[in-house]
């Protein structure tokens, strides 16, 4: 007798056997951004897949209006630094309209990002298995060629938390920000249904 699945059953699990790998520096697959019931509103999990099929989330936060001025271009510049490891220019990020599906490796020209990742720790409470910082590939590629390993921060127990901005990520040419978002609603599990990137080839 057959049956049938739904694909989207399958996001954000990992393979049997897909173990959180070690303290390094990897090219990750985006997988999906969701908002699930109980998250806050301007938060989406935002699901990444690892070489060893190991999978992953980290609250990715939308800027939202009624932030503090500080806080809005801090989200701004959050999100720009996860675009930017995708390999997106300042001028395609600038000169288009940001939605979900540019962090989707499936929907945004096969592109893939590259991270700092350190393990939680086992039999450590509050321990988890944590994205320290999006990198550009050049970072990336230096990082590896240093053959340096990550440290866990928050005094060797790592936190869940937003992804860290990285120095290295040049900030824009321009100083303006964009129109507000507006306050954001609950979204559809699907995530939120937004115009998809421009058509790119993909970035290697």
């Amino acid at each position: 007798m057959s049956f049938s699945i739904s694909g989207a059953s399958f996001k954000g699990v990992s393979t049997l056997g897909a173990s959180q790998p070690e303290a390094g520096y990897y090219e990750v697959t985006g997988v999906s951004v969701e908002y699930k019931p109980g998250d806050k509103q301007d938060a989406r999990r935002f699901t990444v897949e690892f070489p060893n099929g190991f999978k992953m989330f980290e609250f990715m936060h939308v800027p939202v209006d009624g932030l503090p001025e500080k806080s809005f271009k801090g989200r701004i510049a959050a999100l720009k630094t996860i675009l930017a490891s995708f390999g997106f220019t300042h001028a395609e990020i600038e000169n288009n309209e940001i939605s979900d599906a540019w962090f989707v490796s499936a929907t945004n020209g096969g592109r893939k990002a590259y991270v700092e990742f350190v393990p939680g720790q086992q039999g450590v409470q509050g321990s988890y298995a944590r994205i320290n910082k999006f990198l550009s590939k050049e970072q990336y590629e230096k990082a590896i060629a240093s053959g340096a390993k990550p440290v866990a921060r928050d005094g060797g127990v790592p936190q869940r938390s937003a992804p860290a901005v990285p120095a290295g990520i040049p900030a824009s040419p321009s100083a303006s920000i964009a129109a507000p978002v507006q306050a954001v609603a609950p979204a559809p599990a699907g995530g939120l249904r937004l115009p998809p990137p421009p058509a790119v080839g993909v970035a290697r």
